[in-house]
């Protein structure tokens, strides 16, 4: 642990920029208290702490007098900064200082606590008719936290920023003041200025961007408008207004910003929603827009975005004029075409002609649907895979676990220790934890969501692609939970090694746990169908899973032993024995517990037969996650079959992998779930183990 260094109070005095007394005076209160740095009592301030200190607490002086027209001018200049803030949202901030000011000069923590308030209100992200949080999380005890939060305000709060009301001009001040008051108290009078203001709002944000497209956020005006017809809406006031507003905007948005294009896409969207109250003019002007803008980004190259104004402008012309113009589509697959003939990358490429070609197809336009089909075919063959690599130095952090696991290991039987293998959450990942990553990481990196995905498989074909909102956050979460089973892979192999070296795993011993503790370890019995005479009795799961497991078992101690292409040979026969199993395993729970397991497929003809489900259908069955549990279920999906994951149930079927993709975290993941999903009858009995990690 580093050595801490003490400053005495006129060193920290002087550091913070303040008079010693008022150090003094801070220790007293309890503000910022020194520490006792021996038996006699002397006291000293950890030069950390004060450093913290001086980055949270913003205060200039600490006269009083100084202070407290610091304080007033912050309440005077508000009109100022909301006039020169770029996000409305930010101008919280403005009043940092006189809150700290308010609490460590002036002693008063009532104007402290409005302060506060204010900070609050101003830093919450408004939109439609809600006041979000700018950040969130837990604390060290778990408890969720968020900031700001409509609970940390009081009543006394509600009717400061009341009185605030009268005295600002500004609409950005007013429309947050009277929104934030409809929010809490449901006063209809508020909801009615807070309209009022928001179209104020837009006006002056129109003229803003035009001053000053860069410096001005245009997202704003959206924000704005939506929150204004939302209230207006939902108290029966000034719908036209609103409405008109709205078109006005979209008919006029005419300035250089790089967000105009998106503004303006957002508002005839939104307008789009409620196409009935806008009149056929308006709506014959927002088709030309979207040819125009098509027109102004395809200039620019950024197809992406003129395809976009392309299916708005169709979709306009379907749901307001009932019209089905294919001059619209006609670009959009003409746009793929072009873009795919630029495009080098055998990925992009690909990706491109399959939409074109889609585009075409839906157009009945066969011949050009073959000429790209030829296209596609060899830009399958130009595919390159390439891999990307990162190092990283994980050598004390695997030594550390190792110590901890050989520990473990020693004092453990090898029952003992295939239990932990078996029930021990903390070698899995945590399902809910990854969840909260990826949201984090979407909110952080929005653009990584904005695109759709693509997955490829090793001959160039794309069997799956996460395109709509909720297939791309399914994406977001699977890519976080491949970074996590990174690290749990390297738990896993340090765990293996372990074992093997103590020789705490082996054949016999996993045969007799699975014999004694797993439900499908049970004896088979087999009967005449005629006379019910016993004809034999067989352990059937442990006679055709035991060859599997020999195998990986093999591969372990050929790894020990430094044999690296008899470990290969070992870990392929295990992997493609051990994986399709897992399916019957599942399936025969099921069947077990009451669940179906046959779906009724309708053939040409009409004619209906019965066929088995598959794993991709009995993992996706809505009580799996009840049955087996959101970490192993999140474990089972990706290695077994998810196209994003690694997918084995079909590659290794289909015999889609070479000697080389076969590697040995596979042969860990499938060990481990097949140990856990043959443990719901044990872990009746058993308390699962303390964590091994």
């Amino acid at each position: 642990m580093a050595k801490k260094t003490y400053y005495s109070v006129t060193q920290a005095a002087e550091y913070l920029g303040i008079h010693p007394e008022t150090l003094r005076r801070w220790d007293r209160t309890k503000k910022l208290e020194a520490e006792k740095i021996n038996d006699r009592g002397d006291r000293r301030y950890d030069l950390e702490k004060i450093k913290r200190f001086k980055d949270m607490v913003r205060l200039g002086t600490d006269d009083k007098e100084s202070a407290r027209k610091k304080i007033d001018a912050s309440l005077t200049s508000l009109e100022n900064i909301a006039e020169d803030a770029k996000y409305e949202f930010t101008m919280g901030d403005h009043f940092r200082e006189a809150r700290d000011l308010s609490y460590f000069i002036l002693d008063d923590e009532r104007e402290r606590d409005r302060f506060q308030a204010l900070i609050n209100l101003f830093s919450f992200q408004v939109k439609d008719d809600e006041f979000k949080s700018k950040m969130s999380g837990t604390d060290a005890n778990g408890k969720y936290w968020a900031f700001p939060s409509l609970e940390d305000f009081s009543k006394s709060d509600f009717t400061y920023v009341r009185s605030l009301l009268p005295k600002y001009k500004h609409p950005r001040i007013r429309s947050r003041i009277s929104h934030f008051l409809w929010i809490v108290e449901k006063d209809h009078k508020m909801a009615q200025t807070a309209i009022k203001e928001y179209l104020g709002a837009v006006d002056w944000l129109n003229t803003e961007v035009k001053k000053d497209p860069e410096g001005t956020s245009a997202f704003e005006i959206v924000n704005s408008l939506r929150s204004a017809y939302i209230l207006a809406k939902k108290i029966k006031h000034n719908i036209n207004e609103v409405n008109q507003s709205i078109a006005n905007t979209v008919l006029n948005f005419d300035n250089q910003s790089e967000s105009r294009w998106a503004v303006t896409h957002r508002l005839i969207e939104f307008a789009l929603e409620n196409w009935k109250e806008y009149g056929q003019d308006f709506w014959e002007n927002v088709v030309k827009i979207c040819k125009r803008m098509a027109e102004e980004q395809e200039k620019k190259n950024n197809l992406y975005f003129a395809r976009d104004f392309l299916s708005l402008g169709e979709k306009v012309e379907r749901q307001v004029f009932s019209l089905q113009d294919k001059k619209w589509r006609q670009k959009i697959a003409s746009s793929f075409e072009d873009e795919a003939n630029a495009k080098k990358d055998g990925f992009v490429q690909s990706d491109l002609l399959m939409k074109a070609i889609t585009e075409y197809k839906g157009l009945g336009d066969q011949k050009k649907v073959e000429e790209l089909e030829k296209s596609l075919q060899k830009a399958k063959k130009d595919l390159k895979f390439q891999t990307f690599s990162q190092t990283m130095d994980l050598t004390d952090w695997v030594n550390q676990i190792r110590t901890q696991f050989k520990t473990l290991v020693g004092k453990e039987s090898k029952e003992q220790l295939l239990i932990r293998l078996t029930a021990d959450g903390s070698i899995l990942p945590k399902y809910e934890e990854v969840k909260k990553q990826a949201e984090k990481m979407d909110k952080e990196f929005p653009l990584q969501s904005l695109f759709s995905t693509s997955v490829f498989d090793s001959s160039g074909n794309m069997p799956r692609k996460y395109d709509s909102d909720l297939e791309k956050k399914y994406y977001s979460l699977l890519r976080q939970y491949n970074f996590s089973l990174m690290t749990y892979e390297v738990m896993a192999r340090v765990l293996f090694e372990e074992l093997l070296d103590a020789g705490k795993i082996d054949l016999e011993s996993v045969v007799k746990y699975i014999s004694d503790h797993l439900w499908y370890g049970k004896e088979y019995e087999l009967h005449d169908p005629d006379n019910k005479e016993l004809l034999l009795k067989s352990r059937k799961w442990v006679d055709i899973l035991k060859p599997g497991i020999r195998a990986y078992l093999s591969a372990l101690d050929s790894i020990k032993g430094k044999n690296v292409e008899e470990a290969r040979s070992n870990l392929i026969l295990a992997i493609d024995s051990l994986t399709p199993k897992i399916e019957g395993l599942i399936r025969e729970f099921y069947e077990s517990i009451g669940k179906p397991v046959d779906k009724i497929k309708t053939e040409r003809g009409g004619k209906q037969v019965s066929e088995k489900k598959g794993l991709d259908e009995l993992l996706r069955e809505p009580y799996a996650e009840e049955i087996f549990g959101s970490d192993l279920l999140i474990l089972m999906k990706y290695v077994l079959i998810e196209l994003g994951g690694y997918n084995l149930r079909n590659n290794v079927s289909h015999a889609l992998m070479f000697r080389e993709n076969y590697l040995l975290s596979y042969g860990h993941w499938v060990f481990l779930i097949l140990l856990r999903i043959g443990a719901y009858q044990f872990s009746i009995n058993q308390k699962p183990p303390e964590s091994a990690v």
